[in-house]
């Protein structure tokens, strides 16, 4: 009964051979890791569904290789209300390869101060070839459309939508949409939105000499990240803050209870002249 495989390499050499002309010995050690830079970009989302009772969502992203490792998160675009929260805020990671942790998972919360945050969705991305390829030719690669239909596509198991690209992003192909996948309560998977993303890989002599910041830290380049829109902004307008603070829903019934207490004061104002005038036509001849 078959237990397995070896695989091995056999040599027979004289034992009458002159050592310097004999065969040198293959160097069967483990390669020495090396250090690479991954900087992976969240630009802005789109058809993410609203969480909160209120019709909102308070989105945020986390992506890591390891959750013993390096787990990092985007900031919160709170109080989103119509599914494509923005967030242009760059991951930078340091990582070694070889390594056995090669697929890159982003996850999607709406944070919560009084519980715990609800899972969105998530996705993940198998870059071992990106891994190996980059560590071979020692040079940047990036995940553009051309390398993913040409090599990547057969390895992984996750699809990275490279079509259909917001109108500000201006023809380029090393961006694409990460589907955001959950398990809804019968088990069946769902889409909960997207993830517009950029990713790349480089030695870390070349990062060192091309360095960018965190987020949207100096330096910003490749690619320039601008401040996120749709953000909260401080205003002495009582209504833009309440729209601001306050989802759809919660502000329709916050307007449909407003005009009702508006009736009422109407009603209550005008009811004892109403009753006056009922009695003075009944008591006048």
């Amino acid at each position: 009964m078959s237990q397995g495989v070896v695989k091995c390499w056999l040599e027979v050499i004289p034992s009458d051979i002159d050592p310097e002309a004999a065969p040198k010995l293959w160097e069967i050690a483990p390669k020495e890791p090396e250090e690479f830079e991954l900087r992976f970009c969240i630009f802005n989302c789109e058809g993410v569904p609203m969480v909160d009772a209120e019709g909102c969502t308070d989105a945020y992203l986390r992506a890591f290789f390891d959750t013993k490792e390096d787990v990092q998160e985007t900031d919160t675009h709170f109080r989103n209300s119509d599914g494509k929260p923005d967030f242009q805020y760059r991951l930078v990671y340091r990582i070694k390869i070889p390594r056995k942790q090669r697929k890159f998972t982003v996850q999607m919360f709406d944070r919560d101060f009084f519980g715990s945050n609800d899972a969105i969705g998530e996705a993940q991305i198998d870059l071992s070839q990106l891994m190996e390829d980059c560590a071979l030719t020692k040079a940047p690669l990036t995940l553009n459309k051309k390398y993913y239909q040409e090599v990547m596509l057969s390895e992984t198991d996750q699809k990275m939508n490279f079509s259909k690209l917001p109108a500000k992003a201006g023809g380029n192909d090393s961006r694409f949409w990460l589907d955001m996948l959950a398990k809804d309560k019968k088990g069946k998977i769902t889409k909960n939105g997207k993830v517009w993303c950029q990713c790349d890989l480089m030695p870390i002599a070349h990062a060192e000499k091309n360095p960018v910041g965190k987020a949207r830290d100096n330096p910003n380049h490749s690619p320039n990240l601008p401040p996120p829109q749709g953000r909260l902004e401080f205003s002495f307008n009582p209504f833009k803050m309440l729209g601001q603070l306050v989802g759809p829903a919660l502000r329709r019934k916050i307007y449909c209870g407003l005009c009702a207490a508006v009736l009422c004061a109407i009603v209550v104002a005008i009811l004892p002249n109403i009753i006056a005038a009922m009695i003075m036509q009944l008591l006048t001849p």
